[in-house]
């Protein structure tokens, strides 16, 4: 465990303490920075595949080309 100070807005600190037992507080702020951190963690990840996708489209659009004739054949076939 590590003991930080962290400034927040008067009113904020003073609805979260009303709300939270003393007790609870430290983990509850834990919690809630695990959850910010894998949310931010989530969308780098989301942000990354898009970008990938972008980057591979012409790929996909060629090998959706050389495929082309089979899946026509396949059809006719069916």
């Amino acid at each position: 465990m590590a003991k930080r100070t962290y400034v927040l807005p008067d009113d904020t600190a003073t609805k979260f303490e009303q709300i939270v037992l003393a007790g609870e507080r430290s983990k509850i702020v834990a919690t809630l920075i695990q959850d910010w951190m894998a949310e931010k963690r989530r969308q780098e990840l989301r942000e990354a595949v898009i970008e990938g996708c972008r980057e591979m489209t012409e790929v996909y659009r060629d090998m959706a080309a050389e495929w082309n004739p089979v899946d026509e054949e396949a059809w006719r076939a069916h």
